[in-house]
């Protein structure tokens, strides 16, 4: 069977070409991208790290519009993806995708006013790998998780720099040592409730450099996307309103 490509509608103002059988845009790119925004509202140079086909490039290129973007994609067929988005919605002026293992960057490609990723969460070996390559990369940690990703984010940030990671609901501990591990201090959590009353879906992590003052307690919340009876929230709408997905 070929490998279908779908032109869908991302916001009201972007558009994606995406793998119909492959991975596609979700909840979690929102979310990452709208946690980048608030992080650094005023960011004019952003990294995303495993940017995949370039989903939250393209939606925070709508809020940082005097921002430039350099992506970092390992997989062949998402950084192609990537750049085809790219061209396709005017933003090859403002976006550079880099073809790169993110564990071999070495800070070559300087230092960033936002370091956004979402990265794969699932470690060798805890289920089922897909067949298709692409979402296989997506869901199972091939080429490194939370440590890899807070690791090369640290070495590119500025010293007003913020890292925005967005990971499952069930690893906090984890993702809290990574950021400590790679020198940043954690300075927001968020949790993404799915259904009130349901478990927690995803947590945003917003860190920056550590200073020499020592820890601090992030500040934290919750946003819950629908509620008990499965419609939106109106924190959720105002989100999507942000994002222009309409």
């Amino acid at each position: 069977m070929p490998d279908e490509i779908r032109r869908d509608r991302l916001s009201q103002h972007r558009q994606v070409l995406q793998r119909a059988r492959g991975h596609r845009s979700g909840t979690d790119d929102i979310v990452a991208a709208w946690s980048g925004w608030c992080a650094r509202p005023d960011a004019t140079r952003v990294l995303d790290l495993g940017c995949g086909h370039g989903t939250v490039t393209l939606l925070l290129s709508q809020l940082l519009t005097a921002a430039e973007f350099a992506c970092v994609e390992a997989q062949e067929v998402s950084a192609g993806l990537c750049r085809q988005n790219i061209s396709l919605n005017g933003l090859a002026s403002r976006v550079a995708v880099h073809h790169a293992d993110l564990r071999s960057l070495d800070g070559v490609l300087g230092h960033f006013d936002l370091v956004t990723g979402t990265p794969p969460f699932m470690p060798r070996g805890s289920g089922v790998l897909p067949k298709d390559s692409q979402r296989a990369a997506a869901r199972f940690e091939l080429r490194g998780g939370i440590e890899e990703y807070s690791a090369a984010a640290a070495m590119h940030l500025s010293d007003e720099g913020r890292v925005s990671l967005v990971m499952d609901g069930a690893q906090d501990a984890r993702c809290r040592h990574a950021f400590t591990a790679a020198g940043l201090q954690l300075v927001g959590v968020r949790w993404i409730v799915p259904r009130a009353g349901k478990d927690v879906r995803y947590i945003a992590y917003i860190g920056r450099k550590a200073p020499g003052a020592g820890p601090q307690s992030p500040s934290e919340d919750t946003i819950t996307i629908r509620n008990a009876d499965g419609v939106f929230t109106e924190e959720w709408l105002g989100i999507r309103e942000a994002l222009f997905l309409g």
